[in-house]
């Protein structure tokens, strides 16, 4: 059943006029419904990704577009999900973060160098792990497993013809700092 995109916008913009953006975040981001899978599907989603890495499934969460029907990204804002998005799923785990920022500490004691370090430190200071910014996985087992796991389920087709892609954030505070800016910035255009 195809989503009315407009009315989830008109919905979010009564949201950015009469909740703070912790609040929009809560409501929209961190809980309530995935707009693009339905509610089977999403809780599949986060059961193999939480088994996958040994966590709860509700330490493992859609947001973005997928979750809204629409990117509140600035240069994509209010951009309809489409055929070539992504879904985007955070992972909020103290302990998964801390098993990759110490593999990532390991490798950079040994001084192995990857184009991204410096992308990778400045996200890590801001409280999550984007693996895309991860070594190389020549180097980085891990990473390379990350990667695998997730073209896995994107060719599954389970969840749609869309990329899975992940990140990692260290705790639900970093997660809606991230996405209270985005927020934000929603807000003060409406204004």
């Amino acid at each position: 059943m195809p989503i009315n995109v407009e009315e989830h916008i008109n919905s979010f913009k009564e949201d950015l006029n009469n909740l703070t953006s912790s609040e929009v975040v809560q409501k929209r981001i961190i809980f309530g419904d995935c707009v693009i899978i339905n509610p089977a599907a999403y809780h599949q989603l986060r059961a193999k990704v939480g088994a996958k890495f040994g966590i709860h499934p509700n330490e493992v969460i859609v947001v973005g577009s997928a979750k809204l029907g629409f990117s509140i990204a600035p240069s994509k804002r209010y951009q309809p999900f489409g055929d070539t998005s992504d879904i985007d799923v955070a992972i909020v785990s103290d302990s998964l973060f801390d098993t990759f920022w110490k593999s990532v500490y390991n490798l950079w004691k040994e001084k192995v160098l990857w184009e991204t370090e410096t992308d990778f430190k400045k996200y890590l200071f801001q409280g999550w792990i984007r693996p895309d910014k991860l070594p190389a996985s020549k180097n980085f087992a891990l990473g390379d497993d990350w990667w695998e796991f997730f073209r896995t389920l994107t060719s599954s087709g389970e969840f749609g013809p869309y990329k899975l892609r992940g990140a990692i954030y260290k705790d639900y505070d970093f997660l809606q700092g991230y996405q209270n800016f985005a927020v934000q910035y929603c807000k003060e255009q409406i204004i």
